[in-house]
């Protein structure tokens, strides 16, 4: 009975997503887009959109269906009340990255968490834009923030998340320093999408690719320096004493483990996959040698506090090749 119920729970949820993505009408859409800014800059509440609306300032004219809110994870809950509280119908789809919200039959994502594992931090809340829109003025992220996320987004059932962002490139004046710093989320991905801009003629300055290029693929040394953690609590001291910080959730661990990594020269980080649950901290993937995975465990350390460390990264082993070399001339 629990399967059956479970099963008609995603044939209703699918049916539900088919009609948020297709069958909204401009003016409804506009209309419910109003009602969700009143609501969220009366609450005081900071945000950009991410979405159709953003891309049609940002770069591109493109039909949209539904409108994309992306906020910090500590807001998403107090969001959801606020439209709550004006009418809005919610469901707190997904606790790790996504809550909706309806009204008019209109469909309002609010993300706290995009692909890349991108939330709306400090650095991204400071480069937001103030753009024009239906005679007044709304938030949306910035251009170099919205092509890392699109890129990363990009996959076979939304093709549109990497031609959005290369409508973007094709724009021009971009702040190129703070895109490639920004890339350090998604640096592949980024990287294939400025290729794939540059064949089309798009203008992409070749310094770019090259950096980005290297911070993939050439060996880092290691630089003794202050690493800040943006995802961790101070800890703060009276007299010396220390006074620890509350627990971090499930989310912003696993973001401050992802930076400690990243800025750790000695670890490919994007060859990782980190879980961490109310109870353990779990890593998963490959390294080149021991001296990796040492690394590996000396930042987990830092981050364990009562949490039980799970290293399940493997060292690869590339075999040599074994075949008949009198075959390769």
């Amino acid at each position: 009975m629990t399967l059956k119920k479970s099963r008609e729970t995603v044939i209703e949820q699918a049916a539900r997503d088919y009609h948020d993505h297709n069958l909204t009408d401009l003016a409804t859409l506009n209309r419910t887009l109003l009602a969700t800014i009143s609501a969220i800059e009366e609450a005081d509440i900071p945000y950009a959109l991410i979405g159709g609306v953003a891309v049609k300032e940002l770069g591109r004219p493109r039909v949209t269906h539904d409108i994309d809110i992306f906020v910090r994870p500590d807001d998403a809950a107090h969001l959801l009340d606020v439209l709550e509280k004006k009418g809005f119908v919610t469901e707190k789809r997904d606790a790790y990255w996504l809550y909706k919200a309806w009204r008019e039959e209109v469909l309002v994502d609010v993300i706290f968490k995009s692909s890349g594992d991108i939330y709306f931090d400090d650095e991204v809340i400071h480069h937001v834009r103030r753009i024009p829109y239906l005679n007044t003025f709304i938030n949306a992220i910035s251009p170099e923030d919205f092509i890392v996320i699109k890129a990363a987004a990009h996959q076979e059932d939304n093709p549109h998340h990497w031609h959005d962002a290369l409508a973007v490139l094709t724009q021009g004046n971009l702040d190129w320093n703070y895109l490639l710093h920004r890339a350090r989320h998604s640096p592949r991905r980024v990287l294939a999408l400025l290729l794939y801009a540059s064949s089309n003629d798009v203008a992409i300055p070749f310094d770019a690719i090259q950096k980005l290029y290297r911070l993939i693929h050439e060996p880092s040394t290691s630089v003794e320096r202050t690493i800040t953690h943006p995802y961790r609590q101070e800890v703060t001291h009276q007299f010396d004493t220390p006074v620890p910080s509350r627990r971090l959730s499930p989310i912003y661990k696993k973001g401050e483990i992802m930076e400690a990594f990243s800025c750790d020269g000695r670890i490919p980080e994007h060859d990782l996959a980190i879980t961490v649950s109310d109870n353990t901290i779990t890593v998963r993937g490959e390294v080149f040698n021991t001296e990796q995975l040492k690394a590996i465990d000396e930042v987990l350390n830092d981050f364990k506090d009562d949490l039980e460390v799970i290293n399940q990264v493997q060292v690869r082993i590339i075999s040599p090749y074994e075949g008949n070399s009198e075959a390769i001339s």
